[in-house]
């Protein structure tokens, strides 16, 4: 085979593998995407708008999953058989992506809104999708300030077909107290069901430590369930034990930066007895070297 054939052959194979190479690389879809999951929960706060929070989390190198940062979900309400695109929302540091509902959005028959989150077309993360089917519902709280028995009665309702609202039984509401630092379990057993009325009444302890005045804040809550989602009203109270003020920041004690002054006196007693007793000895030698300097002199002058 001759020069010229063989460059010819080499020019051919090489532009083939380059080609090849590059082909790879601007193929969509060469790149290896992360598994992806999403989970959906509907939250409302008296007060304010209901929303739709999907926590979305991918499979890392590890091979173990964990939030995922800058997924763009979109989110769809279900309207008859069809699915309308309502907002895409990237998710935050957390894998959080949440969506506020509109009141405008559409409910089928039975007064049910189904939202679909669904991760599709993303450079970085599987398509994958999840669908919530939840109720509107509403949480309000009964109670008085005087009430010596401390009840709260919470009233779980939702919204009929004619615009009325409708008791919901035979649903878990669980009473709360909140601290600084977030919310704890008013008792050991806090879950009390709906009623025919939806009203689930709850008697708060007595020994619940307030503020200097009283006075804490009490929280009911909804939590995860199938068909109303995640529902929190809020009341505040003055029927806690009194917070008891200090008013001596600095007192004296034996725990405290501030000693007693019997123990500084005796301490320091202690103190000078001690120096007393080296200023003692020390005055001894003196007189004693000074009386031996005495009796050296008169042996010399005799």
């Amino acid at each position: 085979m001759s020069n010229a054939a063989r460059k010819i052959l080499f020019t051919i194979y090489a532009t083939y593998i380059f080609c090849g190479i590059a082909t790879s690389q601007d193929q969509p879809g060469s790149k290896t995407k992360s598994e992806t999951t999403i989970d959906l929960g509907v939250y409302k706060k008296e007060g304010t708008s209901k929303s739709v929070i999907a926590n979305v989390h991918a499979k890392n190198s590890d091979g173990k999953f964990g939030p995922a940062k800058n997924a763009r979900v979109n989110f769809y309400v279900v309207k008859g058989k069809e699915q309308e695109l309502v907002e895409s929302v990237n998710s935050d540091g957390k894998g959080q992506s949440t969506l506020v509902l509109q009141k405008d959005l559409p409910l089928d028959e039975n007064n049910f809104m189904t939202i679909v989150a669904r991760i599709e077309n993303d450079s970085l993360y599987e398509d994958t999708d999840e669908k919530i089917h939840f109720r509107e519902a509403n949480l309000n709280l009964k109670l008085d300030p005087s009430d010596t028995t401390h009840l709260v009665t919470a009233i779980v309702t939702e919204m009929g077909t004619p615009g009325k609202e409708i008791p919901v039984k035979n649903t878990t509401v669980k009473f709360f107290v909140e601290r600084l630092f977030g919310i704890m379990p008013a008792a050991e057993d806090n879950s009390i069901t709906t009623n025919e009325k939806g009203e689930a009444s709850f008697a708060y302890p007595g020994n619940i430590r307030g503020d200097t005045s009283g006075v804490y804040t009490v929280v009911v809550r909804i939590v995860d369930d199938e068909q109303l989602g995640n529902v929190e009203n809020k009341a505040t109270v003055s029927w806690g034990t009194t917070l008891a003020i200090n008013r001596n920041p600095f007192p004296r004690a034996l725990w405290e930066p501030n000693a007693p002054i019997p123990l500084i006196m005796t301490v320091s007693t202690l103190f000078l007895l001690v120096w007393a007793i080296y200023f003692f000895i020390f005055y001894q030698m003196k007189q004693i070297r000074k009386e031996e300097d005495i009796a050296l002199a008169n042996e010399q002058n005799q």
